[in-house]
């Protein structure tokens, strides 16, 4: 049977959210909680968009077609609002819950529902959060309130308890090669998903971008460091462009997929980051000793990711550490192992 989830590994939440509406039990207040690029905030939106349809199909799916449908889709439905972080602000801000009160208070327009979602829930500060208690303490008859969030004990436990809970997990490795696997090429599946975090949609925009073969360039760039063959300041350019944060997690990733390569000298169970040959080449140029001396290293590093050092700066630091870390002699790697450049 044809389902409104908008991926097919949310299809348990979706069954989970249209049991409710069919049992009329739609929650006034609803949290859906998931990873980053589970899909969360598309999940939310069918959900809303079936609500408000006039003639939902049998498994939930907003028909797409009547007037509801069609006004959802050009952004103007009176019964449907969207609280999100502003430009240039970083927080949601308690004027924009205090707006969408008034507007959850307003006499529906169309249908029995007046929705309202709020992507990401966990942007909310204190006042937020408190001016948005007091719609779901009282909330309007039709109110729907769909908190949308990754992290959700961020939020107050005030908040949570008033919500109930409907999870959109990350699919399953085999899952997410799957589904990606009419998109991407055969080759660049394990490694769009590693550095994609799991995520089959991160893997997809990332790999349309082209960081892909980006990350094949400079993983190839690392390991001709560490080997003593090349230069820190053109690395660090190539670098510098993505987040320091991105940086430290492929990096922690390696480390992690290094030590299971030394623990096991076998390939299963990587995460797909680094193909084989160029594992070989990094568990030569770090030995076990290196790799937890790094994982230290990595503590450190995930910390500056929330300062204001200078990018530039933490990243030839994080390289002369790298290269001081790797072994005496590890340029002499046999041919087997090494790696294209």
């Amino acid at each position: 049977m044809t389902t409104a989830a908008p991926y097919p590994w949310l299809e348990a939440g979706w069954r989970d959210l249209w049991a409710r509406v069919a049992a009329d039990r739609v929650p006034q207040g609803l949290m859906i909680v998931g990873p980053p690029g589970a899909g969360k905030g598309a999940l939310a939106g069918a959900y809303a968009r079936s609500l408000l349809c006039s003639a939902p199909g049998a498994g939930g799916a907003a028909c797409g077609r009547c007037h509801a449908c069609r006004m959802v889709a050009a952004g103007a439905h009176p019964d449907l609002t969207r609280v999100e972080v502003q430009e240039k602000r970083t927080r949601i801000l308690v004027d924009q819950i205090r707006e969408l009160s008034g507007f959850m208070g307003l006499s529906r327009s169309q249908g029995a529902f007046r929705i309202a979602l709020i992507e990401p829930a966990e942007a909310m500060g204190e006042a937020a959060a408190n001016s948005l208690l007091k719609t779901l303490e009282e909330p309007p008859p039709g109110a729907v309130l769909i908190l949308v969030t990754a992290h959700s004990a961020r939020l107050p436990a005030t908040i949570r308890s008033r919500c109930q809970i409907v999870r959109a997990p990350l699919p399953e490795r085999a899952k997410a090669r799957a589904w990606l696997a009419g998109i991407l090429p055969e080759e660049d599946l394990d490694m769009a998903l590693a550095l994609g975090g799991g995520s089959p949609l991160r893997a997809r925009s990332l790999a349309e971008a082209g960081a892909v073969e980006a990350w094949r360039r400079q993983l190839a760039d690392l390991l001709q460091l560490l080997r003593g063959r090349g230069g820190i300041a053109p690395l660090a350019e190539s670098l510098q462009d993505a987040p320091l944060s991105e940086w430290v997690e492929r990096l922690h990733t390696l480390c992690a997929d290094a030590v299971r390569w030394h623990m096991t000298g076998a390939p299963g169970d990587l995460s797909g980051v680094a193909p084989v040959r160029d594992l070989q080449v990094l568990a030569d140029a770090l030995d076990l000793e290196a790799l937890f001396e790094l994982r230290d290293h990595l503590l450190r590093w995930r910390g500056w990711v929330e300062g204001n050092l200078n990018p530039r700066m933490a990243l030839e630091d994080m390289l002369v550490t790298l290269r001081t870390l790797a072994r005496p002699g590890s340029g002499r790697s046999s041919p087997s192992a090494a790696v294209a450049v």
